[in-house]
């Protein structure tokens, strides 16, 4: 666990250290609170928890999600000590992109009588975004492990014990030989130890629950970026050595991305709590992955923590020192007073996804370091032909 103080009382809990809760942990410098916990008068903490096969094994009678349960586990721990570290434990933010987006989301339909956080930040990710696996895959996954390690034995217990006398980067390397499953789309795999539905953490009727409000009423703060695509380009092109096609890759931000956001926010809305819709759009030149990269997946984290020469050794523009003051500006806003504070104090409309309403903030169009108000038929006609509901368990 990485905390960055200062003497403030609003309090980002980050959950999004692993991409697709396969890789990664606190000591990465993009993910360096301080610049964010120096420029604003928030505290940020950034937690650890179980990844890959040890975060979601699918091992038979044991608890499933075991991930999600660590980062409730370290938002408890936080509850009781925050204030130790100047905090108010009435203004903790759960903030996460990608994986960390939608493990925010679902901590909102498990926790929705004590959620311990005030506000929600979802960024290119939430409970609608991407494919879960079923236990029966999960599994099957867990058993081909077991038997490369010589533990596939009759006895659960017995196979357990075995598993855990292996050293565990015998355990990681064994899990490294699965192979991620297709999905509806070819930018997006399902990683084979992911979360699972089961009916307590992660559940299998997202639609379901949303339609009826069984979720926290929590303010949210979500969004995407303009070229999501971007990122996941790299991965296709390096497993299969192809490109995807402008429609497929158009199709991908549209069920991934750009409909979740506005879906979910307007379940917010339609709920009673407010929604602050946003894009991320710019392309700065050291935080490009290659050239047409553009706002792929994940830069945006680059301005929220102002970290990226520490992360590419380049240097960044004026530009884009404005744009990050204004976003840092921005999360912490959302985290004094998640109800009202971004329309207050800058001016930002609510979300309302009605109509010429469908009103989200632009950030970094053209590399202007500024918030415009943008939306339309993207967060509109694009949505209605897409199922969210297709997002659900793979077989």
């Amino acid at each position: 666990m990485a905390v960055s103080q200062v003497s403030s009382a609003p309090s980002l809990i980050r959950v999004d250290v692993s991409p697709g809760f396969t890789t990664g942990n606190t000591n990465t410098p993009m993910y360096n609170g301080k610049y964010l916990a120096d420029a604003e008068d928030v505290i940020v903490v950034t937690v650890n928890y179980r990844i890959n096969i040890f975060g979601f094994p699918g091992a038979p009678g044991t608890l499933p999600n075991l991930g999600l349960r660590d980062q409730r586990a370290a938002v408890e721990w936080l509850r009781q000590n925050i204030a130790n570290f100047g905090g108010d434990v009435n203004r903790i933010i759960l903030t996460g992109q990608s994986a960390g987006g939608v493990a925010v989301d679902y901590w909102a339909y498990t926790y929705k009588t004590d959620p311990i956080a005030a506000g929600l930040i979802m960024s290119s990710g939430n409970a609608f975004s991407f494919p879960v696996i079923s236990r029966e895959t999960a599994t099957n996954n867990w058993n081909a492990v077991a038997t490369a390690l010589g533990c596939n034995l009759t006895d659960t217990e017995q196979t357990l014990t075995c598993m855990r006398s292996r050293p565990w980067t015998a355990i990681r390397d064994a899990a490294a030989t699965i192979k991620p499953r297709p999905s509806s789309s070819v930018l997006r795999s399902v990683p084979p130890f992911y979360p699972t539905p089961d009916g307590e953490i992660v559940f299998a009727n997202y639609t379901f629950l949303t339609e009826r409000c069984k979720f926290a009423r929590l303010p949210i703060l979500i969004g995407s970026n303009a070229n999501e695509a971007g990122f996941y380009r790299i991965s296709l092109y390096g497993n299969t050595g192809t490109q995807p096609t402008q429609e497929q890759v158009d199709s991908f931000h549209l069920e991934s991305f750009t409909c979740p956001t506005a879906h979910q926010a307007s379940a917010r809305r339609d709920c009673g709590v407010p929604a602050w819709v946003y894009r991320y759009n710019a392309d700065w030149p050291n935080t490009r992955l290659y050239e047409g990269s553009g706002a792929y997946h994940g830069v945006d984290l680059h301005m929220i923590f102002g970290a990226s020469e520490d992360t590419s050794g380049l240097p960044t523009t004026r530009e884009q020192r404005e744009l990050t003051r204004l976003m840092q500006r921005a999360w912490a806003t959302f985290a004094a007073d998640p109800w009202d504070g971004l329309r207050r104090e800058l001016r930002w409309p609510k979300w309302e996804g009605r109509g010429e309403t469908n009103v989200a903030i632009e950030l970094g169009k053209g590399n202007r370091p500024r918030a415009e108000y943008g939306g339309g038929d993207e967060y509109g006609e694009s949505c209605t032909n897409v199922t969210l509901g297709a997002l659900g368990t793979s077989a």
